[in-house]
């Protein structure tokens, strides 16, 4: 049986995994700057080992009347020394390296989605022929590709007109040319054609057409960047081609399985300089740092490839925010799995969730009656007052019907192959909305609702919010961020899961599951179809766990292969977790059948069952 995240993270790194050399960094402050809140962590000796020592969160300010980025991570920084006593800043500035005295740290990273996802408008003629290549090469950056659709000549009409409007309202900040995968008949003419599009949707983006509703205020674009990805010889015959047109231009090698890099570097360089510097106070907050930021993507993903390496197993981090939401996971074999939804969250980012998902996909996951109205007029408020976090009930469950919908997007984005990820041993849940809610349990049915679960798995939550963040500083420090990924933000383990596949017939347990405790105790638990049942197992607790199917049941050994363990498993917040739904989930079309069924599954995790407003 897969272990349980309580007893993955028992161990701790060594120095000699790290060649035998420690690093000099004994102290860390890490930001993780939101597009709505900033959190910022201070990472310390304590007894002799690293540990989080205090986190503190405050809004980001990058909007009038402050519109200064580091006014927030003072802020945030300022109360840190106030929760440790112990000071980190001088006149204004962060003080770095750490003193004799204790005062300061050594080292100061970033990471932060603060200026939206790169986004990149693209074209060529390998444009579709080479997709899934072109979503492989850019996993792991924070980036947004639409495709650029065909431009005539002016003048234009009115839907054309309408079409450059929402390209300009998009501010796209490179675009991107595929050409032909290297044995493909090398055709000028489709390149030729790929090269007239950029030049008129570069001369229209930079201009102000007349008649564009919305468009009286004019904000010309300036000369956006041309990624050229292609053979040396087509990259020089569309730069001649484009010359006047787009003098910002750079090749790369053409798109192979072999050659993705080239393409993450060049597309990569430009993160910072788009996204990042136009950021109000940013070159302040940019000089206090140690090393370049990071993307959050980018930084989770180098803590889902740790975790997975460190044990042999498949992890998956699932990140939902305000304006984005993340999905990494990474295999034992150490292949990268990443998704994203870059412009859909809860916050600023829900009214683009809603009509990607559909209002009724979000009002399924609902345990009360709301029509969509009433679901709109919530997310209008979430997107006025993005710091508000949810106060009732009703609002909460809102709230993770929203993250839902946010995750499954994050599944099935372009390019993302996290379906195909089987089995997902070791799941961790981060981000505002998680970090908020009122109980584990609300984390635990979110998880299970939209991920592709299947067999044994572990759900760990990062109460201290803090995961997204130590990617960044594994580059600095690898083993001062092994230890605190370890003792702290994996803190919270709710506990194994077991999920089924396969149906039994009506009447007729799925499982029989039984806990054979220490002092000689069993507790054996019944698990129907399409059932939700914890058998009581508190974390710190341990007990062997035995599992018997029915012949048409499979718990990820086979069709009616029981288990039982050799070893014993420790429990989590919410106990061991028996899920014998079926999927994909086909929940009762009628609002009362369904309500009572979403009201069974909450139930069965201790949840309140009367909603209110």
């Amino acid at each position: 049986m897969t272990a349980p995240v309580a007893d993955m993270m028992r161990t701790t790194s060594r120095p000699e995994e790290n060649g035998g050399r420690r690093s000099t960094v004994r102290s860390l402050v890490l930001i993780d700057c939101g597009s709505v809140f900033t959190t910022v962590a201070l990472i310390g000796l304590v007894e002799n080992q690293s540990r989080l020592l205090a986190r503190a969160t405050r809004p980001t300010t990058i909007l009038a009347p402050q519109a200064d980025v580091m006014l927030g991570v003072l802020d945030a920084i300022g109360a840190l020394e106030r929760i440790t006593g112990r000071a980190l800043m001088r006149d204004g500035q962060i003080l770095t390296p750490e003193q004799p005295d204790g005062t300061g740290v050594d080292a100061v990273a970033l990471v932060t989605s603060v200026g939206g996802p790169l986004r990149l408008f693209s074209t060529g003629p390998g444009r579709d022929t080479l997709a899934a290549l072109l979503y492989r090469a850019l996993a792991g950056l924070f980036t947004q590709v639409e495709q650029l659709p065909p431009l005539e000549e002016p003048p234009y009409d009115d839907e054309t007109l309408q079409a450059i409007a929402n390209a300009q309202a998009a501010a796209p900040h490179a675009i991107l040319i595929i050409g032909a995968t290297l044995d493909a008949t090398r055709g000028r003419a489709a390149l030729d054609s790929a090269a007239q599009t950029v030049s008129r949707w570069l001369e229209a983006l930079r201009s102000t057409p007349e008649g564009i509703p919305g468009r009286e205020d004019p904000r010309p674009a300036g000369t956006l960047p041309v990624i050229f990805s292609g053979s040396p010889d087509d990259a020089a015959h569309l730069q001649a081609v484009l010359r006047e047109s787009a003098p910002v231009f750079q090749a790369t090698q053409t798109l192979s399985p072999s050659s993705l890099t080239p393409l993450n570097r060049s597309v990569g360089a430009i993160y910072e300089g788009a996204t990042l510097r136009p950021t109000p106070g940013y070159e302040r907050l940019r000089r206090a740092l140690s090393t370049p930021p990071m993307a959050t993507i980018t930084s989770l993903g180098g803590v889902s490839r740790f975790l997975a390496q460190r044990y042999g197993m498949n992890v998956a981090i699932a990140d939902v925010g305000a304006s984005s939401t993340l999905v990494t996971a990474a295999t034992a074999q150490g292949e990268f799995v990443p998704g994203a939804q870059p412009s859909m969250g809860v916050g600023p980012g829900a009214g683009r969730l809603l009509r990607a998902a559909g209002a009724p996909s979000v009002l399924r996951w609902l345990p009360f009656e709301l029509d969509e109205n009433g679901l709109r007029e919530y997310i209008l408020s979430r997107m006025l007052r993005p710091q508000s976090i949810p106060a009732t009930p009703w609002e909460v469950e809102i709230e993770h019907a929203l993250a839902r919908e946010a995750v499954r997007l994050a599944l099935h984005a372009p390019g993302s192959r996290l379906m195909g990820v089987k089995p997902l041993d070791v799941i961790v849940a981060t981000g505002g909305v998680f970090a908020h809610a009122p109980t584990p349990a609300y984390v635990a049915l979110t998880l299970l609702d939209t991920l592709p679960l299947y067999g044994i798995a572990s759900l760990a939550l990062d109460t201290a919010n803090i995961i997204s963040t130590l990617g960044m500083a594994g580059a600095l420090a690898p083993e001062i961020a092994s230890h605190v990924v370890e003792m702290d933000a994996l803190a919270l383990p709710l506990g194994p899961v077991i999920t089924t596949s396969g149906v039994a017939p009506d009447g007729e347990v799925a499982v029989l599951a039984t806990l054979e405790m220490a002092d000689g105790r069993k507790i054996s638990v019944e698990a129907a179809q399409d059932t939700l049942v914890r058998l009581p197992l508190a974390q710190g607790e341990r007990a062997l766990l035995g599992l018997q199917p029915h012949p048409a049941v499979d718990i990820g050994l086979g069709p009616g292969r029981s288990a039982k363990a050799t070893e014993s498993i420790e429990g989590g917040a919410l106990g061991v977790i028996i899920d014998t739904r079926r999927r994909p989930f086909a929940l009762p079309h009628d609002s009362t059948a369904r309500i009572a069924r979403l009201r069974e599954w909450r139930a069965a995790l201790g949840l309140e069952t009367e909603i209110r407003k």
